[in-house]
């Protein structure tokens, strides 16, 4: 049986013959455009990186070494296969140093236990405190150079949480316990601030905020406390007790007095006036006027 002369519509002859698209003439003219056109698909993504809000990149330089800049947001332009851009999340975050975990929060980092110390007279109490803090912008490289790469969870470890601990209990350790419970924390806060501010500026930390959160002191001071104010509210009843007994005598004092100056006038009065009895009875007597009241009486 013959076959049926079905025209090939996909030999290239036909398709060329009838004036379609030629795939071999085309590569042909246009070779080095799609070579160009690949290249870049793969080598343009090596020559820029983006940084996003809130970062910063640093460039890490093969031939040279590190770079002492920093990329701003925004499109970048790199160096491929010499330079290596790291990008960095510089936001402001909370340190927070506490035994309660409820006091965590967003955007917050957990740094451990609360800061148990001793005070100037040895009483053992616990702080709890914030730092709240973010790389120097301009300085990134150094961070980068010198305490490693890994989003600086590093420079976390090795810097901010042992120097906030140290100074909390360097600052703590010149109070006597009853100066911390009874003065104004904030100056003790603004005191660590200070110290903390200079001595992270060495490791190009920026410290925005300090606060001391929290003082616990031990439950025997505590107690103590307690029963200051126990018997400091009894010793102000007494001595309410005793100024109001202390006014009621007062007034009896005065009452007295008052009477007492009332009769010595009356007797004054009768010294000048001998006529003044006479007056008296009269009043005394009333409208009883059938009485007769001689000059003997």
């Amino acid at each position: 049986m013959d076959r049926p002369d079905i025209p090939d519509f996909f030999n290239a002859r036909n398709f060329n013959n009838s004036g379609g698209f030629d795939p071999d003439k085309f590569l042909g003219k246009n070779k080095w455009t799609i070579l160009l056109v690949i290249a870049l698909i793969f080598i343009v993504p090596n020559f820029v990186i983006l940084v996003g809000a809130g970062q910063r990149a640093v460039i890490f330089n093969r031939v040279t070494g590190m770079e002492q800049r920093v990329l701003e947001e925004g499109v970048q332009l790199i160096i491929p296969l010499v330079q290596q851009a790291t990008t960095y999340n510089v936001r402001e975050i909370s340190y927070i140093f506490s035994d309660k975990s409820a006091r965590s929060r967003r955007g917050a980092r957990i740094m451990g236990n609360s800061i148990h110390t001793l005070t100037a007279d040895g009483q053992n109490i616990t702080a709890d405190v914030t730092v709240r803090a973010r790389p120097d912008f301009k300085e990134l490289w150094w961070l980068h150079q010198h305490l490693g790469n890994d989003n600086f969870t590093s420079y976390v470890d090795k810097i901010i949480t042992p120097i906030v601990r140290s100074l909390v209990r360097e600052v703590i350790s010149g109070y006597t316990v009853s100066a911390i419970y009874s003065e104004d924390r904030r100056a003790i806060a603004e005191k660590v601030s200070a110290a903390l501010a200079a001595k992270l500026k060495n490791y190009k930390i920026v410290v925005t905020e300090f606060l001391l959160d929290e003082v616990t002191f031990s439950d025997a001071y505590q107690s103590a406390i307690e029963d200051k104010q126990r018997a400091r509210i009894e010793l102000d009843t007494k001595d309410n007790i005793i100024v109001e007994e202390r006014n009621k005598r007062d007034a009896a004092i005065t009452k007295a007095q008052g009477e007492a100056e009332a009769i010595r006038l009356k007797v004054n009065a009768l010294g000048r006036n001998p006529d003044y009895i006479k007056f008296r009875k009269a009043q005394i007597l009333g409208g009883r006027t059938n009485l007769i009241i001689d000059d003997q009486l």
